[in-house]
This record gives structure tokens, C-alpha cells and sequence, in this order.
């Protein structure tokens, strides 16, 4: 019997779903697709939420005067509770769904490297994020995480738009 990529694509079945969001729009476009799959397989979801660690421009151009040292902690303090926040409201979302959840919050400098980590420690079968760049160009500039994440994923990824 030949091998149709139809059947294979319509038979595929997903059991731990793992979604990478920060909060922005195109994040949120990524929580409600992972949400609809996870209902839609039966499947568990865990979510990831990035806290970033490098440091901002402002930061690094503000080195050196007295008191920025302060500033920087107070900002990243400020992030870490914005992303903690989002992080329980999507977990509340995906739970008001009726899906098992696991939330995991992460500090790190490249989030790419963080969501393939979760992917493997979790043992996701999907992962699911949005597309925050426009164009080709904008992606490579600026370092795409879905471009990142789909090169080294050892599973299936689906980036929303």
C-alpha cells in the first residue's frame, strides 16, 4: 500500500504539547492554537515563559553611573514579575479549558536554548510558538526564536502567525 502523507498527517497524535509565550501578540496567538490542540488531543500542556537575562541596551549605554547597578535590578525585577503574572494567567486560561498544565518559568539569555531544553525535560511531542518578525530579513536581523527552535527541534513545531 503506498504511503500517503494525507493519512500520516490526519492520524498524527500529540500527548504533551509544550507552548513558548511571552505576552506579546503573537505569543498569544501560539496559547490559544496550543490550548485548542491540547483539547482537541487529550493532550497535556506545559508552558514556557522566558525571562530574558541579557542585558538591555539602556542598561548596558547606563554602566558606570552611580546608582544604574540599582536601576538594572529594579527592571529585572519588574520583567520577572510581568512575566510570572502572564505565566499564571495562561495556566488559569489553560486550566479554565479544562487541560492538565504545567507552568515553567525560566531565566536565560536565549530562549531558543531554553524551549528545546523544556521540549526534552518535558518530552514534548509539539511545540508551539508565534512569529513575531514580518519578513525574512527582520528574522534574521534581529535572531529569530521560532527560526532557532525549528532547526534543532527533535519534534514537530508549529509557529503561528
Amino acid at each position: 500500500m503506498p504511503n500517503n502523507d494525507s493519512d500520516q498527517a490526519t492520524s498524527q497524535s500529540y500527548h504533551r504539547i509544550l507552548v513558548a509565550t511571552g505576552g506579546a501578540a503573537h505569543s498569544q496567538k501560539a496559547v490559544e492554537r496550543a490550548i485548542g490542540l491540547a483539547q482537541q488531543f487529550g493532550a497535556v500542556l506545559d508552558v514556557v515563559v522566558v525571562v530574558p537575562t541579557q542585558r538591555g541596551v539602556m542598561a548596558s549605554m547606563a554602566a558606570g553611573i552611580p546608582g544604574s547597578g540599582e536601576m538594572e535590578e529594579q527592571i529585572a525585577q519588574s520583567l520577572h514579575d510581568v512575566r510570572e503574572a502572564h505565566l499564571k494567567a495562561v495556566v488559569a486560561r489553560a486550566e479554565q479549558a479544562g487541560l492538565t498544565v504545567h507552568p515553567h518559568l525560566r531565566s536565560a539569555a536565549r530562549a531558543a536554548d531554553v524551549i528545546l531544553d523544556m521540549a526534552a525535560e518535558t518530552g514534548a511531542d509539539l511545540i508551539v510558538l508565534g512569529r513575531r518578525h514580518t519578513t525574512a530579513l527582520s528574522a534574521n536581523l534581529a535572531g529569530s526564536v521560532g527560526l532557532s527552535v525549528s532547526r534543532a527541534a527533535l519534534v514537530d513545531v508549529l509557529i503561528t502567525h
